[in-house]
């Protein structure tokens, strides 16, 4: 039934993980600063999550480019 998946190279699983990941960063900067900053208090740049999901999911991104 899913052999069809065996046919179908590694690096594309890779690709589609990359994709995914760079939606979830893209997603995450179109949230509002409102919404981000709930319940922080005060804005200071480095409690935006935005930053931190940037740098932990590059970091993933990189992971997945290398190998």
């Amino acid at each position: 039934m899913i052999d069809w998946l065996k046919s179908i190279p590694l690096f594309w699983g890779n690709v589609l993980s990359v994709l995914g990941f760079v939606a979830i960063i893209a997603w995450v900067w179109i949230r509002p600063k409102s919404f981000i900053f709930q319940g922080a208090p005060d804005k200071k740049w480095w409690r935006d999550l935005r930053i931190w999901a940037t740098v932990v999911l590059s970091i993933q991104i990189l992971i997945y480019i290398i190998i």
